[in-house]
């Protein structure tokens, strides 16, 4: 499920976490996160920046481009 928290190394929207123990997950990062290390909506000028380093770093670097707004599986 989609939550309003974003992750605190790409800024991506994260997920809840299906491991116990963890709150949210970033699909993208394949990383889980507890409550208090992830960013809000608070912080979306941070969120933003770190958007935009994690687009020049794929963008340099080659890697295939996955959009910062929906990076969730797609439903089967």
């Amino acid at each position: 499920m989609k939550t309003s928290r974003f992750c605190p190394k790409c800024g991506r929207p994260l997920l809840k976490s299906p491991i116990k123990g963890y709150t949210f997950q970033c699909f993208r990062c394949d990383e889980d996160f507890y409550k208090f290390e992830v960013l809000r909506k608070k912080d979306l000028n941070t969120v933003k920046a770190l958007r935009r380093q994690t687009i020049m770093r794929e963008r340099q670097n080659d890697y295939k481009s996955y959009s910062i707004y929906k990076p969730y599986p797609r439903r089967k």
